[in-house]
C-alpha cells in the first residue's frame, strides 16, 4: 500500500493496523475494540476498511486478528518506531487484561 492510499483510511483504521502489527500475538478483536473505543458499529466498519486495504486479515482464530503480511507488519512497526511501540504492548498487555479478565 502506498503512503497516498494509506492517508484515505480512516484514523481509526490506521490504529488498528498499528496495533495488530505491534502485537506480538494474534490480537483479539475484544481488545482491539477496548483500545479503539469505538462502538460495535463503527469497530466493524473500521476493521472491514482495515481488512479491505490489506493492511489485516483474520488469523487462525476468527476472533483474532494478525497485519496483513509479514511485510506490513515490519514497515508499520518501523513507522511506530521502538518508543512508541513498546508503549502500544504495554496499552494491549492492560487491555488484554481487562476485557479478558487476566
Amino acid at each position: 500500500m502506498d503512503a497516498e492510499h494509506l492517508m484515505t483510511l480512516s484514523s481509526a483504521a490506521r490504529r488498528i493496523s498499528d496495533l495488530v502489527a505491534a502485537s506480538e500475538t494474534p490480537l483479539r478483536y475484544e481488545v482491539m475494540r477496548h483500545l479503539v473505543r469505538v462502538s460495535e458499529e463503527t469497530m466493524t466498519e473500521v476493521l472491514s476498511e482495515a481488512v479491505g486495504a490489506g493492511l489485516v486479515r483474520r488469523g487462525d482464530d476468527a476472533f483474532t486478528y494478525v497485519s496483513g503480511t509479514d511485510a506490513i507488519r515490519a514497515d508499520i512497526r518501523e513507522s511506530i518506531g521502538e518508543a512508541r511501540l513498546t508503549r502500544m504492548r504495554e496499552q494491549i498487555a492492560g487491555a488484554t487484561a481487562a476485557v479478558m479478565g487476566q
